[in-house]
């Protein structure tokens, strides 16, 4: 699945806007009005880009072209945390000029995202919190944005056990959405932040098949001459619901999902 959605406005047009006025009121030269245009529409979340392959394998290529997902699923059993990739785009102009010697100064270094999850109906699942993100997005060129990926822890342990509740209590799948704001600062010290994305997650309980070994000695890493006959489950990438091995549990299925609903 593809997400063709793209945001790139400022999280605070009205603030961005108040301070370009006062400074075309202080200021006789247009760079300064210029670099405060390019704020109102300078970074943005594209998409959240796809993982392939199965397991460790997973790969991810960060272009607008590559896959992405629309939506993700987890299996709260198996999985205490969750993060994905996404792509970042940044419409800033290019402003370095070799024949003069200046600088690049458009590039942008991310730094934080802040995110929050609320319900289908808008009301919060927690109370928002700040990670460190990492990645640097050149400058355009001509309409074309810049891109580069980042990842974004979108919902941490205590979301997690939150929505693990919900999941065991209601014997269903919980629907949420992850809005997350991206921040980072161009090399030339300007701060910017993309508007407010929002991304669909359904997390359950136990959803996903587990696979007992025979004999289930090999659950335990035990050696035992069988286990080198027994065929690999294949793993899922991160964001998709898949089989899992009691091998990368450590324990049996029903021990693992037992000590989960604690």
């Amino acid at each position: 699945m593809t997400d063709e959605g793209e945001g790139s406005v400022n999280a605070s047009p009205g603030l961005a806007a108040r301070l370009c006025a006062l400074a075309l009121l202080t200021a006789s030269g247009g760079l300064l009005a210029s670099a405060c245009a390019d704020n109102e529409s300078s970074l943005f979340v594209r998409q959240r880009m796809a993982r392939t392959g199965s397991g460790g394998d997973c790969t991810v290529s960060c272009s607008p072209s590559e896959p992405s997902w629309s939506g993700d699923a987890i299996d709260s059993a198996y999985v205490g945390s969750h993060s994905a990739t996404l792509l970042v785009g940044n419409q800033i102009v290019q402003r370095g000029d070799p024949d003069v010697l200046r600088t690049e100064t458009s590039r942008v270094q991310l730094y934080e995202a802040e995110v929050r999850v609320f319900d289908t109906q808008g009301n919060p699942v927690n109370e928002g919190y700040v990670v460190p993100i990492h990645g640097i997005i050149d400058p355009g060129t001509g309409s074309n944005a810049g891109y580069n990926c980042t990842e974004v822890l979108l919902l941490d342990g205590a979301t997690m056990d939150t929505l693990r509740g919900q999941a065991i209590e209601l014997g269903r799948d919980i629907e949420v959405l992850a809005t997350v704001l991206i921040r980072g600062r161009t090399l030339g010290g300007q701060e910017v932040e993309a508007a407010e994305w929002s991304y669909p997650v359904r997390v359950c309980f136990g959803c996903s098949p587990c696979a007992d070994t025979e004999p289930t000695a090999c659950c335990y890493g035990m050696p035992h001459p069988d286990c080198e006959d027994l065929e690999d489950v294949e793993l899922s990438c991160s964001g998709l619901r898949g089989p899992q091995d009691c091998r990368s549990l450590g324990r049996t299925c029903a021990e693992h999902l037992a000590a989960a609903r604690r």
